[in-house]
């Protein structure tokens, strides 16, 4: 009884330290943001849309080799800026082998993003293997962490771009952000592109934690209607 007890104390005092410390509160998420279309294109996409020629379809999301990317850094010895912020170093979480299933993605009537499952890479052991994208809290395998997401996409032709932008809490205390994107061109039940991802705590809980970004070559390939 007492070590249960000094337990309940303990962990209430942890979560009276967290909230003083940083009693930063979630911000709301967008109405708009600008979607990167290209490495040097965006165009601003309204909450909840998508690329229309993903609409109500399942993709597959491959990661391809990307020699060239390597070659360029290290000729001059800088890194690109992420299309939604961070600097693309290849020093973020580790890629999946080059082949390998990045996850699926389902994708709703407009083209939004409704869910993302078969996730091995991206985070798993924080968010699970299925990630619904939506702006219900869903609770995290961490106790006490919550996330919520919205997508915006857009398609011009024949090129897509579309990305999630995810929140994260601690409580009522915000943790961070992540941005989830792709982009690229679609032809019949083909892909081919770029995945990338910000991971920004700047502006929450654990700030000193910065920004980590990355982006690779990914192909993807329709797997239902």
């Amino acid at each position: 009884m007492v070590a249960v007890s000094m337990r309940a104390h303990r962990r209430a005092g942890l979560i009276m330290f967290l909230t003083l410390v940083g009693c930063t509160s979630v911000p709301d998420l967008p109405d708009s943001a600008d979607v990167a279309t290209s490495a040097a294109a965006s165009t601003s996409a309204s909450r909840d849309t998508g690329p229309a020629g993903l609409a109500s379809s399942t993709w597959s999301l491959t990661r391809k080799d990307d020699p060239a990317a390597a070659q360029t850094v290290a000729e001059d010895g800088i890194a690109p800026p992420g299309p939604y912020g961070g600097i693309l170093s290849g020093q973020g979480l580790e890629r999946p082998p080059v082949g390998q299933q990045i996850f699926r993605v389902e994708f709703g009537p407009n083209g939004q993003m409704l869910r993302v499952s078969d996730n091995r890479y991206f985070l798993a052991n924080i968010y699970g293997a299925d990630i619904p994208v939506g702006e219900t809290w869903t609770a995290a395998t961490l106790p006490g962490v919550a996330y919520r997401s919205a997508s915006f996409g857009l398609q011009v032709g024949d090129r897509f771009g579309v990305a999630v932008f995810v929140q994260v809490r601690f409580g009522a205390i915000y943790l961070g952000r992540a941005v989830l994107y792709s982009w690229g061109t679609v032809n019949g039940d083909q892909l081919d592109g770029q995945f990338g991802y910000l991971l920004d705590f700047s502006d929450g809980l654990l700030a000193a934690l910065g920004q980590v970004a990355d982006q690779y070559p990914a192909s993807g390939e329709r797997v239902s209607e």
